[in-house]
């Protein structure tokens, strides 16, 4: 058996496992209207409602340091969110907050 026959058993199943692993983050879903918003060193927790409150701050909740959970009443969609976050030196990142899924039936936030 050569060298290559012996592994391409390998190779499959890891490449299987590689693309499982895709789905799986391509499937993750997101809270709606909740994003995590980063901070530059000298922003202050104003600057997210100037940045984002055209939609509607429901709340803003302290996660770290300079991070925040910001939830909106009216969802622009990453995408929106990325853009006012490019045009702003005082927001460092934003992202949506993703839902993650265990095996069982239960979600984590």
């Amino acid at each position: 058996m050569g060298v290559v026959s012996r592994w391409m058993p390998h190779l499959a199943a890891f490449a299987i496992a590689v693309a499982g692993a895709a789905a799986g983050y391509a499937q993750q879903t997101r809270a709606p209207g909740e994003y995590l918003v980063t901070l530059a060193a000298p922003a202050e927790v104003k600057d997210i409602a100037d940045v984002y409150g055209r939609f509607g701050i429901r709340g803003i909740e302290r996660l770290g340091d300079n991070v925040f959970l910001v939830t909106l009443t009216e969802d622009p969609g990453p995408a929106t969110m990325e853009r006012l976050r490019a045009e702003n030196p005082r927001i460092k990142a934003v992202e949506p907050n993703l839902l993650y899924r265990s095996q069982g039936n239960r979600t984590f936030r």
